[in-house]
């Protein structure tokens, strides 16, 4: 879900840049390095490798097509390094509700929140189309 940066502090991008940094540019849940701005998705490739890093293996997944044959796709966001907020509210900028995720991690923390927005928004969807009215109303009848 993309963030609505309306509900950020004006320097959410200085905080955030700041816990990336304190956290080394990892993830704080599984440990998983991430690439740092101003280096190319080719040398952050290069390090994993390099370093014999087992989270190389990740940087890719081999898609088959029609004939069987498979071919590499990048995997660049898997090594995003993302900052979360532990209680769902990007308003709440305190260090220890922050944590910087990367994009798997993130995703899967906000996994429970993204559905009941989805429901709610639906909710909120459905009650103003009248689809909600049981028992009449302007929209009874419809």
């Amino acid at each position: 879900m993309p963030m609505d940066r309306r509900l950020y502090p004006k320097n959410w991008d200085d905080i955030a840049r700041t816990l990336k940094d304190e956290a080394d540019w990892t993830c704080q849940r599984c440990g998983k390095p991430c690439r740092r701005p101003g280096v190319s998705w080719p040398e952050f490739v290069l390090e994993l490798l390099t370093a014999d890093s087992p989270w190389y293996e990740l940087t890719f997944e081999e898609i088959p097509d029609a004939s069987g044959a498979s071919t590499p796709i990048e995997k660049q966001q898997r090594f995003t390094l993302t900052v979360a907020h532990l209680n769902h509210d990007p308003s709440d900028c305190r260090p220890e509700n922050l944590q910087a995720l990367c994009a798997v991690c993130h995703l899967q923390h906000d996994v429970i929140s993204h559905v009941q927005t989805r429901k709610r928004n639906r909710y909120q969807q459905l009650e103003k189309q009248g689809q909600l009215n049981l028992f009449g109303g302007e929209n009874a009848g419809d």
